[in-house]
């Protein structure tokens, strides 16, 4: 399960800003359970015996959420869909183009996503996360801390783009 590994020190904001994250867009290797891995020939390899519980969509925008709440100080951050009973200041649109190991030992990263403040419909800014990670160890477990550690630099990445928006406010 992602996002249950500790994480960096909260961002020293204490924001009382709703913010829904999702919706979220997958490369098909993700939309499933196994976890994936890039083979030398190029081709995804599905691990059937290691898997993500609930599915990896379901885990990644639980992390995301998880994390912007602890890095902006807010109880009003949630995944979507979501039946919310309060208006978003945010919405945060995100498209996973890779996020596989590959067999050298590291992670590829590309992510882009959008913040988009409500009632906005222009001049929104397109962000990407463009990177490889070292993954430290052949394990599933060290793998997903590495898929974590993705995670948590994405999460530091919205929240300083979050924190800038409310403070032009």
């Amino acid at each position: 399960m992602l996002g249950t590994s500790e994480s960096p020190a909260a961002v020293t904001q204490s924001l009382d800003t709703a913010v829904l994250v999702g919706p979220l867009r997958l490369p098909a290797y993700l939309e499933r359970t196994q976890i994936a891995t890039l083979e030398g020939n190029g081709e995804v390899g599905l691990d059937e015996f290691n898997r993500w519980l609930g599915g990896f969509r379901d885990n990644f925008l639980r992390a995301v959420s998880l994390g912007l709440a602890r890095e902006l100080g807010s109880r009003r951050i949630v995944a979507a869909p979501s039946r919310a009973p309060f208006e978003f200041d945010y919405r945060i649109r995100l498209h996973v183009d890779d996020l596989i190991a590959m067999e050298d030992g590291r992670l590829r990263v590309w992510l882009r996503w959008t913040l988009i403040p409500e009632g906005e419909t222009e001049s929104v800014k397109l962000f990407v996360m463009d990177e490889v990670l070292e993954i430290a160890g052949g394990s599933v477990e060290d793998l997903v801390r590495a898929h974590d550690e993705a995670i948590d630099e994405l999460v530091r990445r919205i929240a300083i783009e979050v924190v800038a928006l409310e403070s032009n406010d």
